[in-house]
């Protein structure tokens, strides 16, 4: 029996083999040039370079911290300097506001002192034969009525101290002034502990005649009185509830224009003076004479003015060259 020849199976032939061979040479060579490169990204991977380059991104974020807090601060000086310009100019208009309504009420003053005061008349009988003079216009640098019968009301408040010798001479001037066809009555008024106080001059709650023997005297020597004690707030509403039910055609207010709320039922300034022109229903007339340093304080003359304008009368602003307790 003839036996067969073994046979061996190739899977891969010599070209296959070669070829292969050379795509390994060619790989490894391609591993070798590139090696240094894969190195260096290793090493650019270890901790420590990490580290370095959160260190690195923390001084930029750093330094740009610091230019925006730079840029910030000279943002907040900006504005800063814009407010004290603007606070500077608001001052400036304000003291320019208050020098010219210091100008106008001078300018006021100055004009009425330019009127001639009638010089009072000395006490002198009347021959019976005379009649009667006729009526008066009384004037009192710039304040004018025609009413014959006068009250001089003074607000006795502890804050008119100081201010003693404006309103004695203001009260002088107002009965000086006085003509002999006039009749005249003085009335002081405060709040003290005790309530509501008023003093009249001359007694009896009447008026008198001012060519009388010893009026002008008696009601100056009153009125001086009155100004040595100043105390306590001022009972507004309460005097003129009296003055108004009683005798006088003209009432000249001489007061610093600072009424307390609660020395006249808790009304407001403004209030205040609305509640005496309901009262008076335009019966009398009601002059204001504010004295003091009434620039230190908001509302005084707006009050004092108001109570006139509505009831009227005129006003008139004396300042006074002292300093009050309550300044």
């Amino acid at each position: 029996m003839k036996k067969r020849p073994d046979r061996a199976i190739e899977i891969f032939s010599l070209s296959a083999i070669d070829l292969f061979a050379a795509a390994m040479g060619a790989f490894a060579l391609l591993a070798i040039v590139l090696l240094p490169f894969y190195q260096k990204e290793i090493r650019e991977r270890t901790p420590e370079n990490a580290i370095a380059d959160l260190l690195r991104a923390a001084e930029t974020s750093a330094e740009e911290t610091v230019i925006k807090k730079k840029a910030l601060e000279q943002k907040r000086s900006a504005s800063a300097a814009n407010v004290s310009d603007i606070k500077s100019k608001a001052e400036k208009l304000l003291a320019e506001l208050k020098a010219a309504e210091a100008a106008l009420l001078e300018k006021k003053a100055a004009a009425a002192r330019a009127i001639i005061i009638p010089e009072p008349i000395e006490d002198k009988p009347a021959p019976t034969e005379v009649p009667k003079p006729a009526t008066v216009s009384f004037r009192f640098l710039g304040m004018k009525t025609a009413k014959d019968d006068v009250v001089v009301a003074l607000d006795m408040n502890k804050c008119m101290g100081g201010h003693e010798a404006s309103v004695q001479k203001a009260v002088q001037r107002i009965i000086t002034s006085l003509q002999e066809n006039h009749a005249v009555k003085i009335v002081g008024f405060q709040q003290t502990d005790r309530g509501p106080r008023t003093q009249s001059w001359p007694p009896g709650g009447s008026l008198r005649n001012i060519n009388a023997s010893g009026t002008q005297q008696g009601a100056i020597s009153f009125a001086d009185g009155l100004t040595r004690q100043f105390g306590g707030s001022a009972s507004m509403l309460d005097a003129f509830e009296k003055m108004l039910a009683g005798p006088g055609q003209a009432i000249f207010l001489v007061s610093d224009g600072l009424p307390n709320p609660r020395a006249n039922q808790g009304l407001s300034p403004n209030a205040l003076a609305r509640r005496i022109t309901q009262m008076n229903s335009g019966r009398k007339e009601i002059h204001t004479v504010v004295v003091g340093n009434y620039f230190d304080y908001d509302g005084t003359v707006e009050f004092m003015e108001t109570l006139s304008n509505n009831n009227n009368g005129e006003f008139m602003a004396l300042a006074s060259p002292d300093k009050g307790v309550c300044d």
